[in-house]
């Protein structure tokens, strides 16, 4: 397929787990893959299996999360498809949950999809294309003790899912969440 005609991919957290089978299955369907996450310990084998371009990015700061979005369009041109899936969890109780780990993980399941489709979108409204994909989790419906901060930022994607999904779809981009598990 020629270079200009494959749709292009960004999927973060794609070094390992479900970003790692998403950037493999994309590049199996055709698709040029960027993958980013926040170290780069099995870049090289996701970098083998899928030809992706591989970005180092802390998510978790907005700064990064905006240079990523405009370091994959000068890569691609463009970005056809964006998969949010970066994350982690700290598991504590609610009175004793650190202040920083609530704030880093709001800021990377919740603050950084949305930098990353803000930045992303107008592109896609130019293109008349483009897919959102948030990666949620059965914690976007229930809740679990101990994972306040993981269970709110998984509630709060779910919301900007659908608000998304209502602002794209006369422009022709769509916005879905996968709740693994």
């Amino acid at each position: 397929m020629d270079k200009k005609q494959r749709k292009m991919a960004l999927v973060t957290g794609g070094t390992s787990g479900i970003g790692y089978a998403v950037a493999v299955a994309f590049a199996r369907a055709g698709m040029q893959v960027v993958v980013s996450d926040c170290h780069d310990r099995d870049a090289n084998a996701v970098i083998a299996e899928t030809g992706a371009t591989f970005i180092q990015a802390d998510l978790s700061d907005s700064a990064q999360c905006r240079r990523l979005a405009a370091d994959a369009l000068k890569i691609c041109g463009r970005v056809d498809v964006l998969v949010n899936n970066a994350g982690f969890q700290h598991v504590a109780p609610l009175e004793t949950f650190p202040e920083e780990q609530w704030n880093k993980i709001l800021s990377l399941l919740l603050t950084a999809p949305f930098l990353l489709t803000q930045a992303l979108w107008p592109r896609m409204k130019e293109n008349g294309f483009g897919r959102v994909i948030n990666i949620a989790s059965v914690h976007s419906e229930v809740a679990s003790p101990n994972k306040a901060a993981y269970v709110s930022a998984k509630h709060g994607l779910i919301g900007l899912t659908k608000t998304a999904a209502l602002e794209g779809g006369a422009h022709g981009i769509t916005c879905n969440a996968v709740s693994p598990a």
